[in-house]
């Protein structure tokens, strides 16, 4: 393996395009395919990271356990602990400290989750402990672990975090969170206290949202399709965020969205982008979008596949008066509001199909930094193993280890003590050759020279993509025939094949990122 150490005294300006870089901008951008309109009857969950543009993100295992009777989770930072169940799933991690949110999970069964912000007009954390919606604070951040750790199916994972926010209520101001499984995917939207709805992403739809609440229609007798907290709408009417007299139908998004998110561009705009590249007959105006009328989904024109998604993962509004780069003469990355820019620390397509084992059939589709400027790697559900570069951590602390952390036994809150007390790390040299320092500091390169450097990138990551989509159906061919001899030679055939792509991936980007630099 090609080794090398990037050295910030040696590459000043690699440094400070990275300083650079580092503005906050929390937009992270979903969209959700679903079954019947994709071309292989997946379902594909399409997500970006967004944040200061400075994250590192590596990927962790959690195995199975078993907890004894009486053992407690702790939920949050502020104390509530909550009764743990006998036995949790395994699932993988998608982690990015210090960061609270952005960390996608999928567990053995399927069922991953990621979320995107969304701020509500709901009140202050001590307004709402003294009213009884929050109980020693409330879940956040843990809600999503705790249901990728009980929950089969996504429809099983709502019901729980239903219960959950009804016993303890939802932390932070506003949240969607997207609970996506092989045989179906949910949106559930929730408001700090006990207030939220769920709403199921209907099959021959194409459901999209940035960070602020999308649902808009409810129908609280539609159990199918919907799942509510009981006074969901009597609690606006009494706060006055709605007046059926004078609003008419109750829209969700309207009612309990703030008021500035809902038609702040950097919002709907990529929501709009989304709609319009996917379909000819979004009749929605970029005037309407800015004004908050964005539905909750919409109808493709044709049968999306998993390119489809990278691809519109990467937008930069090209074509549309929106796109500020000149033709990429300058970087897109700073063109306001885009969905691929330079906050984007992390993209995922996860392809969800139900007819085949769910080892096989779940593939996370991953790209490390911004995915315009990189590759998507297929992970499958069934490895059993994460090479070193990409789960190692490239940051230390005092007192215990993570492993330790996430390890020690003697309490069940040990994810809770790792992750909710997190502070800001350092960097350690010896470490910032893991892949998502090396895909960062090759997207600051060709950022300095978009139009010159783009191009060669992609040149590169285009042919191992293509190849990787090509190589598809004829490895998890030979991934099935083994799995009917031996389910454990189909997880270790898939073990190998995802880690010699995504150490390719790591050494395109290592060689690359030298090249640049020595230009």
């Amino acid at each position: 393996m090609l080794k090398c150490k990037i050295n910030i005294a040696v590459y000043p300006l690699l440094f400070l395009l990275i300083l650079l870089s580092a503005l906050p901008s929390y937009s992270c951008t979903v969209i959700i395919a679903g079954k019947n309109t994709t071309e292989d009857g997946s379902i594909l969950f399409g997500k970006t990271e967004d944040d200061s543009g400075m994250e590192i993100d590596y990927l962790l295992h959690f195995p199975r356990r078993e907890h004894g009777s009486g053992a407690y989770l702790q939920a949050n930072v502020t104390g509530l602990q909550i009764p743990q169940v006998q036995e949790t799933y395994s699932y993988f991690l998608d982690a990015c400290p210090p960061t609270k949110y952005s960390n996608m999970v999928i567990n053995e069964w399927g069922v991953a989750l990621g979320s995107n912000g969304c701020k509500s007009k709901e009140g202050s954390i001590s307004e709402l402990e003294k009213s009884g919606q929050l109980v020693d604070g409330g879940i956040g951040f843990m809600l999503r672990i705790i249901l990728a750790q009980r929950a089969k199916t996504a429809h099983q994972a709502v019901l729980i975090a239903a219960d959950l926010i009804d016993q303890y209520g939802y932390r932070p101001s506003g949240r969607n969170l997207n609970i996506v499984g092989p045989d179906e995917a949910w949106q559930l939207q929730m408001v700090r206290g006990k207030h939220y709805v769920a709403r199921r992403v209907r099959d021959d739809e194409v459901a999209v949202i940035s960070n602020t609440f999308s649902i808009r229609e409810v129908d609280m007798n539609d159990r199918d399709n919907f799942i509510v907290s009981p006074d969901l709408i009597d609690y606006a009417i009494d706060r006055g965020w709605y007046d059926p007299e004078e609003d008419g139908d109750f829209d969700f998004a309207e009612a309990y969205a703030d008021e500035e998110s809902h038609v702040n561009n950097s919002n709907n705009h990529r929501q709009w982008i989304l709609a319009k590249a996917l379909s000819n007959n979004f009749s929605v105006s970029l005037e309407q979008a800015e004004m908050g009328e964005m539905p909750v989904s919409f109808k493709p024109r044709e049968k999306l596949s998993v390119e489809d998604i990278m691809d519109v993962l990467r937008n930069h509004y090209e074509g549309t008066r929106l796109d500020k780069s000149e033709n990429h003469r300058y970087s897109p990355h700073h063109t306001p509001h885009t969905i691929c820019r330079y906050s984007t620390h992390k993209a995922a397509v996860i392809q969800q199909r139900s007819n085949m084992p769910v080892e096989i059939g779940t593939v996370i589709w991953r790209a490390l930094g911004q995915p315009c400027q990189s590759v998507y790697v297929p992970w499958y559900l069934g490895t059993q193993k994460i090479p070193e570069v990409y789960k190692k951590k490239p940051y230390y602390r005092s007192g215990k280890s993570q492993t330790e952390l996430m390890d020690d036994e003697a309490t069940n809150a040990s994810f809770a003590s790792w992750h909710l007390n997190f502070p800001y790390w350092k960097h350690r040299e010896t470490d910032v050759n893991t892949a998502s320092c090396i895909f960062h500091a090759l997207g600051k390169l060709v950022d300095a020279n978009y139009q010159d450097n783009h191009p060669l990138i992609r040149k590169r990551f285009d042919r191992m993509e293509q190849q990787a989509l090509k190589m598809q159906p004829l490895v998890e061919g030979k991934a099935l025939e083994l799995y009917k001899e031996d389910p454990q030679k189909a997880l270790d055939y898939l073990t190998e094949y995802t880690s010699n792509q995504a150490l390719e991936a790591y050494e395109k980007a290592q060689s690359l990122t030298i090249r640049l630099m020595n230009q």
